[in-house]
């Protein structure tokens, strides 16, 4: 049985944000709830309303968040049954030590937006067993739900626009890669001369049957065999160059990451750490090097893939239409798949 459900891969019915710290569920939940209702609110706002510490939140502090901003609230201990007529998206308790949102229940299915673990569906066995225990029945056992209505407060109050995701962007990221612009061409102009170098492999090899094996001269063999050596040893000479660059380059942005990330802790008041497991706090230390690795790593490979598939999918039409239409059909529906 899947512990964390089945994932739902239709994430245009319902917003949905992951906690960032491991105690953070009840004002992502809260977070999430808002931006179903149309109001984009700041966690760090919703974490001080919920008063989150070390522990997490309880359903009270929970309940009291929602009313400050502008929600009818209702903790009950329900039935699976009274449950289907509950008004959602509503918040239950989740395996005694956690918050999640339930947005849809369809037949027997039950939909959730976990903040741990994204949006899945859950048959009712599996949802009964989070909710409830191990050993609940939909006849006899109840959960723990907090029952949600937005009011007029809600919609008239004027929350401040949550800059949290929006710093943290495209825009966030580039700003660390574009200050070493030189490193960039460097990279850009190694690609290119690499795939020209792969672009000519093609007709070498051509023309030492068309017209070496055809014609039985030996020398012109010999001259193209020399060529495609010396072709191979500049690929590997570009390569090796363009590997250094990147390690350069990576080890310059993760050293501006880890530095710009300490100082921004070191200037946090203490009752951020108050609120806060050492775990989480070493956690966002770590995601500082999968930052630098997309910013270098995946992203140039993904280019460098992006160009060799151009480069040859020019070679295969020049040759033949017929396999470079075939081509990319099978790149198309493999790429569906």
């Amino acid at each position: 049985m899947n512990t964390f459900g089945i994932k739902n891969t239709n994430f245009f019915l319902f917003p949905h944000y992951n906690q960032p710290d491991s105690k953070d569920c009840g004002p992502t939940c809260l977070k999430i709830i808002s931006k179903h209702f149309g109001k984009n609110i700041p966690l760090k706002q919703l974490r001080e309303l919920s008063q989150t510490t070390r522990s997490g939140s309880s359903l009270l502090n929970l309940s009291e968040a929602f009313e400050a901003v502008g929600f009818r609230t209702l903790g009950v201990k329900i039935d699976l049954q009274k449950l289907h007529e509950a008004p959602l998206p509503c918040i239950l308790h989740w395996n005694k030590n956690h918050y999640v949102v339930l947005y849809k229940i369809k037949k027997d299915f039950f939909y959730v937006s976990d903040p741990a673990h994204g949006l899945l569906k859950y048959t009712k066995d599996e949802f009964l067993k989070h909710w409830i225990g191990n050993n609940a029945t939909a006849e006899t056992e109840e959960g723990i739900a907090l029952l949600l209505e937005p009011t007029a407060k809600f919609y008239s109050s004027d929350f401040d626009i949550d800059k949290e995701n929006q710093e943290f962007g495209f825009k966030f990221l580039t700003r660390y890669l574009f200050k070493y612009k030189s490193f960039l061409w460097q990279l850009v102009i190694g690609l290119i001369a690499s795939s020209l170098l792969q672009l000519i492999f093609p007709f070498l090899t051509q023309s030492v049957v068309d017209v070496g094996i055809k014609n039985q001269d030996i020398h012109f063999i010999y001259l193209i065999l020399f060529a495609q050596l010396a072709l191979f040893i500049g690929r590997t000479a570009i390569k090796v160059i363009r590997s250094w660059i990147l390690l350069h380059l990576s080890t310059r942005i993760n050293i501006s990451l880890v530095s710009d990330f300490f100082i921004k802790l070191m200037k946090l008041p203490i009752a951020f750490f108050d609120t806060r497991m050492t775990g989480d706090i070493l956690q966002r230390i770590n995601d500082h090097r999968r930052i630098e690795r997309i910013l270098t790593t995946s992203s140039l490979n993904v280019l460098f893939s992006m160009v060799n598939l151009v480069v040859f999918s020019i070679v295969l039409a020049y040759y033949s239409l017929l396999l470079f239409g075939i081509f990319m059909l099978g790149s198309v529906l493999y790429f569906c798949n």
